[in-house]
């Protein structure tokens, strides 16, 4: 366990935060464009985690937009929030507990088979053909399932957990990937594959070479090759079970060795959406543009005109790169009335967890905080025993949101 205290004139603001590795314990994220989509006729889906005030969907193209309050809307407390569009241009989200449905007229909210234990933070929703699947990040080590299906025919529901499946229990689910009939789900005990009814781990250290099996994002390209996102790794070609290429930063221009999400475009590039901005890999070479934005970037697709739509998190900013030029399509000030925050706020950091070198974990952590006048600031990390062992700012700021990088890797657990 980690304090962090920041001092501002006479005021102290102070939050304990737990870093565990691989954690339990899931926090809100503020200001982040989380799950990116399309429909059919080229518009943007996106769903938005507001500034801890509101959850919302937004349709757009062309500047024109459709916003979702799904706060307002549905009476509901600030959530984490996530979306998708089916082959009929429904639009699906999940929000605690619910899924929902839009038929491009109505809304309509579908229950869980059960509710969640806890938080859902990084949840992943995606449609395919009858079927709308979904995982929820902590379900599996609160005692839920973590890996979920609803009929949309029938409207049933399909829960795969270690009581019906050949997965194990405890599993931190990244996102979905869907080819064919095959659901592949990145755990971080494995990659999990869900064919039919049944679901199974088809690749973890036990069966192969691998020097992970701690996966958030899989992907299978045109040419048929297979790639891994890991938290701790980079990007991993999957050749065969004794065979694994790896992109990280040690070896490549990786900008950060979280991979949150994978895409391609016609061309065959991929593109990846790491912790510390997006990169793209083209003929086995790495190339960073972590020089037009270093934030994280939680999911990224290329739509049909080979332009890369990014979410970036902390800003709320959603971009689209052209190969080119980096736009601004739209960023939190558009649904936030000021840029001077209203109170002294320490945010949760992120990512969380994050860990050292010791545990092969994402060592490095960013830090928001908010001050809503002119005041010194001091910013420290300390141990469980109360030390100070870092000052990461100790310098006069104006008015306004702040995000630093706290890097724990040489420092001991605790």
């Amino acid at each position: 366990m980690k304090i962090i205290k920041m001092n501002s004139h006479n005021k102290l603001l102070q939050i304990v935060f737990l870093v565990y590795f691989f954690s339990t314990v899931i926090y809100s994220q503020a200001n982040l464009i989380h799950s990116i989509d399309f429909d059919s006729q080229n518009r943007v889906i996106y769903s938005y985690v507001g500034n801890y005030d509101s959850s919302y969907i937004v349709r757009y193209q062309n500047g024109i937009k459709n916003i979702w309050n799904f706060t307002a809307m549905f009476n509901a407390p600030f959530f984490w929030v996530s979306s998708c569009v089916d082959n009929n241009d429904n639009i699906w989200v999940y929000m605690q507990g619910k899924i929902y449905r839009y038929n491009n007229t109505n809304w309509t909210e579908i229950p869980l088979p059960s509710n969640p234990n806890s938080y859902q933070k990084y949840s992943d929703i995606e449609a395919k053909g009858d079927y709308v699947f979904l995982t929820l990040y902590t379900s599996s080590i609160m005692g839920g399932a973590s890996i979920l299906r609803y009929n949309k025919v029938n409207n049933s529901w399909r829960t795969f957990d270690s009581t019906n499946s050949n997965i194990p229990s405890g599993l931190l689910t990244g996102k979905l990937f869907i080819k064919g009939d095959s659901v592949f789900v990145s755990t971080n005990k494995g990659l999990v594959l869900i064919r039919n009814e049944s679901a199974e781990i088809i690749l973890d250290m036990s069966n192969s070479s691998i020097q992970t099996q701690a996966f958030y994002s899989f992907y299978i390209s045109k040419n048929g090759k297979k790639w891994l996102g890991t938290y701790d790794k980079g990007l991993v070609e999957w050749i065969n079970n004794s065979t694994f290429k790896y992109y990280n930063q040690s070896n490549s221009s990786l900008p950060n060795n979280f991979i949150n999400a994978i895409h391609e475009d016609s061309n065959g590039n991929l593109w990846l959406a790491t912790d510390r901005g997006f990169a793209r890999l083209k003929n086995d070479t790495i190339y960073s543009y972590s020089n037009l934005t270093n934030s994280s970037i939680t999911d990224l697709k290329v739509d049909s005109q080979n332009r890369v739509w990014i979410g970036e998190v902390g800003t709320g900013r959603l971009l689209v790169f052209d190969g080119v030029n980096l736009s601004i399509i739209t960023n939190v000030n558009e649904n936030n009335n000021s840029n001077i925050p209203d109170n002294y706020t320490l945010h949760q950091n992120y990512p969380n967890p994050f860990g050292n070198a010791i545990h092969s974990f994402n060592p490095t952590t960013r830090i928001r905080f908010s001050i809503p006048e002119n005041s010194f600031v001091k910013l420290s990390v300390y141990d469980i025993l109360g030390r100070e062992i870092r000052t990461i700012l100790n310098d006069w700021k104006t008015a306004g949101d702040y995000e630093y990088e706290f890097d724990g890797s040489e420092l001991p657990s605790g």
